[in-house]
């Protein structure tokens, strides 16, 4: 205990230099900028709706700035009690408190007040603020390197002045340190070697490495040599019946930073769910949860991309850890249940919101592995679980291996038809990237000899032969060449394929028909020319569609 017979007393002020200062500057800044765009702005109801925006952002601003300028300090602690700005009118004196504690979530750094039975109830928190019978004090307005410093203060305030409250805290804190270490021990004994996660991450990592030392790009690899490697997409899946892409595209990643943040998901979660249920039941929940995330991107994102990444294992090992910690929580001491439950249970909220606030991210593989890994924690016995005999527990396996089966297959067989066809899209555009410089090629000599039979610099005859001995040849060349390549007609890009082929055919038919008026002259064929006609106009038809595209594909479109 510290000696209480000297008066202490600390102050912390809160600082621009803080991370609420950092934000406050942050806020008047655009709302400077929304200002200066909705004054000068031309469009007016543009304008009024900027200035809306700057109002919003400055009532913001006075409102983080308040802490900042105030006299008062942002903390202090006194023989009296706690007094922070946070805490507005509530003013617990140390009677009032039954316990200290530091809490981080994302970053941000809280000092949680546990009320003793008979605080006063004006110190009670509401319902919107969370916990009744807690207060906390977020100390994200004084500056990050005085935070160790005030939490310390608090905690030493408590100790002179809590009284026999500060000693029961002090008693049960150091039990609770005693019954993690015990369990810690228990768990260490029951799986001594948590190989099953090195393995996982060691096969994840080395995919990546093989993918990059083949020519893959170590940063953005191409959707091509993804599905080449064994991504997931619904056409390969349902259609090629590639079925075990399901499980190959869950060790493939789409770049450094995808595989840096699996891998760290995984290993921060994995590393206590692999000791909780042992090697052979991680494996279990990893390989389930990563196949039923894929199967479940079957319906929606691998219908339309090709898909890879561990993140519905990882999302499915995060679910069990968290499912685990609930149903187990008697038998796991309440802090490491409670620090692992509030730090990864933001991280699953933000990881989801995050997921279907964006584009590009597979969430329904997140969804997927999420339910498998919680069903199966809760199926499944863990190591800590001593009542449960060997022949439950072999029922329990069973159960976790055919119930994430019997999903699987499913989720495949009610896929519905897919969307885009991988394989023979990225097939077309190969040998689209093959046959386009004979094409441009052709288009370029074809425009250079039209320009200058335009000009005079070529005779028609001239012209004509041309187009004989060497435009034909060469249209008909890239003509054969786009013969064999071809999507499904259901497919997303048919269309695009079927403009090219044919505006391309189209092409060599009005040449074959500009050679055969060149030979007969003085011949005019009804038939022919109304041919050649409906073909220009089915040629300008395809060129505008063309265009279209273009225009589509522009940002802002």
């Amino acid at each position: 205990m510290v000696d209480s017979t000297e008066a202490y007393s600390r102050e912390f002020h809160a600082s621009w230099r803080s991370s609420t200062g950092r934000v406050t500057v942050v806020v008047i800044v655009i709302a400077l900028l929304l200002s200066a765009f909705g004054l000068l702005g031309p469009h007016r109801p543009l304008s009024w709706l900027l200035l809306a925006g700057a109002a919003l952002m400055y009532w913001f601003a006075w409102i983080l700035s308040r802490q900042i300028l105030g006299k008062k300090p942002a903390l202090r602690v006194g023989p009296r009690g706690i007094r922070a700005n946070v805490l507005k009118d509530r003013k617990p004196s140390w009677s009032d408190i039954a316990d200290v504690r530091e809490e981080s979530v994302q970053g941000h750094t809280h000092i949680v007040l546990s009320l003793a039975p008979g605080a006063a109830a004006a110190l009670q928190g509401s319902r919107l603020s969370g916990n009744k019978r807690e207060l906390r004090i977020p100390l994200g307005a004084i500056r990050k390197k005085d935070q160790a410093d005030a939490v310390q203060a608090v905690v030493e305030g408590f100790q002179r002045y809590g009284g026999t409250q500060a000693k029961k805290a002090a008693e049960a804190y150091i039990e609770e340190l005693l019954a993690e270490a015990d369990f810690e021990l228990r768990l260490s004994k029951m799986t001594p070697v948590t190989w099953a996660l090195y393995l996982m991450v060691a096969l994840n990592v080395g995919v990546w490495l093989a993918n990059v030392l083949s020519g893959v790009s170590a940063f953005k690899p191409l959707p091509s040599d993804l599905l080449r490697w064994g991504a997931n997409s619904a056409a390969s899946v349902v259609e090629d019946h590639q079925y075990w892409r399901l499980l190959s595209a869950t060790f493939l990643h789409a770049g450094v930073l995808h595989i840096a943040l699996n891998m760290l998901g995984l290993w921060e979660a994995g590393k206590q769910l692999n000791r909780l249920y042992g090697n052979a039941q991680f494996l279990i929940i990893y390989f389930a949860s990563a196949l039923v995330g894929s199967a479940l991107s079957l319906h929606f994102s691998a219908q339309q991309a090709v898909s890879v990444g561990a993140s519905g294992a990882v999302f499915g090992v995060l679910g069990a850890l968290l499912t685990a910690m609930y149903r187990h929580r008697g038998r796991i001491p309440g802090t490491m249940s409670k620090n692992v439950m509030s730090s990864q249970l933001v991280f699953l909220v933000y990881a989801l919101g995050q997921g279907f606030a964006k584009e590009g991210i597979d969430n329904a593989a997140h969804v997927g592995g999420l339910l498998a890994g919680s069903l199966l924690a809760w199926l499944l016995a863990g190591k800590m679980d001593e009542t449960q005999g060997l022949r439950r527990r072999q029922v329990t396996v069973m159960a976790g291996l055919l119930i994430p089966a019997a999903a699987v297959a499913g989720l495949v067989l009610t896929t519905p038809e897919p969307r885009v066809h991988h394989r023979q899209l990225f097939e077309f555009h190969a040998g689209m990237a093959r046959i386009l410089p004979d094409l441009q090629a052709a288009e370029k000599a074809l425009q250079a000899d039209g320009k200058a039979a335009s000009t005079g610099k070529l005779t028609t005859a001239q012209f004509v032969q041309a187009i004989e001995t060497r435009h034909l040849p060469a249209y008909r060349k890239v003509e054969s060449a786009l013969a064999p390549l071809d999507v499904p007609p259901n497919d997303r890009a048919a269309p695009l394929v079927q403009d090219i082929k044919r505006g391309n055919t189209l092409l060599v038919a009005m040449m074959q028909i500009e050679v055969t008026r060149a030979n007969n002259p003085g011949q005019v064929d009804p038939v022919l020319e109304a041919k050649f006609k409906a073909m220009g106009d089915e040629l300008k038809l395809i060129k505008a569609r063309s265009t279209e595209r273009d225009q589509a594909k522009k940002p802002g479109k």
